[in-house]
Parts: C-alpha cells; sequence; structure tokens
C-alpha cells in the first residue's frame, strides 16, 4: 500500500457529486472542515481493501474539524455502493457519488482509488494515488498538521 502523499497546492475541483437523497452538493459546503476526498467504485478491489482503514480514521476525529468524503463513482444505482457501506460495516465515513464521471476527469485522476486532502479554504493541498493504510501514523500526522 501508498504512503505517499504527494504535496500539490492548488485550487480545490468545482465539479459538484451527490449526497445519498440526490442533492447536488459542491466543496463549499463542507468549508472550514479538513477533508479527504476518496474517489472509488465497488468493482475497484484496492478501494475494498483500503475502506476499512478510512472508516477507522474518520472514527478518530469530529467531522466538524476532518470530514471524510467517499465519492463513489459507480454508474450504476445508488443502492450498491450503500449495501457495499453495509456489507464492509463502514459506518464512519459519509457516501457521496459523482455517477458522471466529472471529478476523475477534472482532478485527473489516474485510477481508483485516488484521493485528495482539501484544506479549509477549499485548496488541494495534497493527493494521493493508489490504497494506503489511513489509520497510520504517517496519516494521522499528517491530518493533525493541517486542523486549524
Amino acid at each position: 500500500m501508498a504512503n505517499n502523499l504527494i504535496i500539490e497546492e492548488k485550487p480545490g475541483f468545482g465539479s459538484k457529486f451527490q449526497d445519498i437523497n440526490s442533492k447536488d452538493l459542491k466543496l463549499s459546503d463542507f468549508a472550514g472542515k479538513l477533508l479527504l476526498i476518496n474517489l472509488w467504485a465497488t468493482w475497484c478491489e484496492p478501494c475494498k481493501e483500503e475502506m476499512p482503514s478510512l472508516d477507522r480514521l474518520q472514527k478518530q476525529y469530529n467531522k466538524e474539524d476532518f470530514h471524510i468524503l467517499a465519492i463513489s463513482i459507480d454508474r450504476g444505482p445508488k443502492k450498491n455502493s450503500a449495501n457495499f457501506f453495509v456489507d464492509y460495516k463502514i459506518s464512519n465515513i459519509d457516501l457521496f457519488f459523482d455517477d458522471k464521471n466529472n471529478i476523475p476527469r477534472e482532478v485527473r485522476a489516474a485510477g481508483l482509488p485516488f484521493s485528495l486532502f482539501i484544506s479549509q479554504e477549499g485548496k488541494q493541498i495534497a493527493k494521493l494515488i493508489g490504497p494506503a493504510e489511513w489509520d497510520s501514523i504517517y496519516f494521522k500526522d499528517f491530518v493533525n498538521s493541517n486542523l486549524n
């Protein structure tokens, strides 16, 4: 599993995504929080491997400070991704959707999983290509050092 964040400061993405009720959201709806955006799909084996560690990482933080957004790019019904969360006992992460794949195109995601850290001001501060053990000291240190 990769543990190498690519530190890269640039504007956050502008593409909209949806919640489970198909409500459109954008990054600015989460302003003031450090975000970890995780682009994933139910058919992606490395995504399945890393999801429990993402869930454990979120459990250690208040979502008012640090919020993990798991954005599924599956094109099928939303319930497929929701069922995945149930099957894998993912209970701390909030599930979102981008079935048009606008975000991966905009951020030039080089495969899945693809993760972005977004600052409280809505800027991208780092990215990670591939799966990770998210609740490791390396990532907790990164989160802690970027919390205001």
